[in-house]
């Protein structure tokens, strides 16, 4: 096999015409650079250069090589420079927790631009929270607020909320006459729910009738595109985030079977703890997708 440190010492000898030159270009003694082209030559079994008194004149076969390695040797310096200053360079690394519907709404199209090394830990909600307090996971992006643990909060977004019912359900007609009827009639549907907290639809009870929801749910999905998906298949009524019920209302798959009097809010969170020592990471996370989406 031919040491590409023979090849690099060619070249130079060929572009300067005489080995004092070219040891001085690759910062070698004269006599090492001679060697190298001693070992060239015996490798390949011909002669590269002719030797006078002031300078080396290339021969035919010594023209031929430079002609075929000087690009090809050229782009490997450049990858080995690229190579090496990638390597020189310290890129932060976290693992963040998420759920898969916030990973496939809003950080899918941004995580990948940016220059860290990231994890990603999928669950629902209560399952991060605990990997977090576990030292699992260093940040839990986009999350309702919680007081179990002692974690850190900052404020992502605030997401809409919104009624929806499978399409082929049929409605009462006189239901924006008597709150109480349609309460009853509610309550009787089956319904589908993203935990046991029940908060979408509680929010949802409390700023349309001003008051409690008495509900049993018949399904749990932690997954609000899971439920909304069962609901263009099945029949039932959920309340989810109305950003991801607008191509399910367009194509007729969903419907909105009540029109709100108010707009019903949630608030997601980043949450972290704060005695750790991921706190420039999680920062540095923050401030980049706060970046991309600004």
């Amino acid at each position: 096999m031919i040491n590409l440190e023979w090849l690099r010492t060619f070249i130079s000898i060929y572009e300067c015409n005489n080995l004092t030159e070219a040891s001085k270009k690759l910062n070698m003694t004269q006599p090492g650079v001679s060697k190298h082209l001693a070992a060239l030559e015996s490798h390949i079994g011909k002669k590269l250069f002719d030797r006078t008194t002031r300078k080396l004149v290339p021969t035919e076969y010594g023209d031929f090589l430079y002609s075929q390695i000087n690009n090809p040797l050229h782009e490997l310096e450049k990858v080995e420079y690229y190579s090496g200053q990638r390597a020189k360079k310290e890129r932060a690394a976290i693992t963040i927790g998420c759920t898969t519907d916030f990973f496939k709404e809003e950080l899918i199209n941004e995580i990948y631009s940016f220059d860290m090394y990231i994890v990603t830990h999928f669950g629902n909600e209560r399952e991060l929270i605990e990997a977090l307090e576990m030292d699992k996971i260093q940040l839990l992006v986009g999350v309702k607020k919680y007081d179990i643990y002692d974690h850190q909060f900052k404020f992502i977004k605030n997401e809409e909320l919104e009624l929806v019912c499978s399409q082929g359900i049929p409605l009462p007609k006189n239901q924006g006459q008597d709150d109480l009827e349609l309460i009853k009639w509610l309550q009787k549907q089956t319904w589908f729910t993203y935990d046991n907290n029940q908060n979408e639809i509680k929010k949802y009870w409390e700023s349309q009738f001003s008051t409690s929801p008495k509900i049993v749910p018949r399904f749990i999905l932690p997954s609000y595109m899971d439920i909304l998906e069962v609901l263009s298949i099945n029949s039932g009524f959920s309340v989810v985030p109305k950003h991801l019920c607008v191509k399910g209302l367009s194509q007729k798959l969903i419907k909105t079977p009540i029109k709100s009097s108010n707009r019903i809010e949630q608030k997601l969170y980043y949450s972290f703890k704060l005695k750790n020592s991921n706190l420039k990471e999680i920062n540095l996370f923050m401030d980049q997708l706060k970046k991309d989406k600004g």
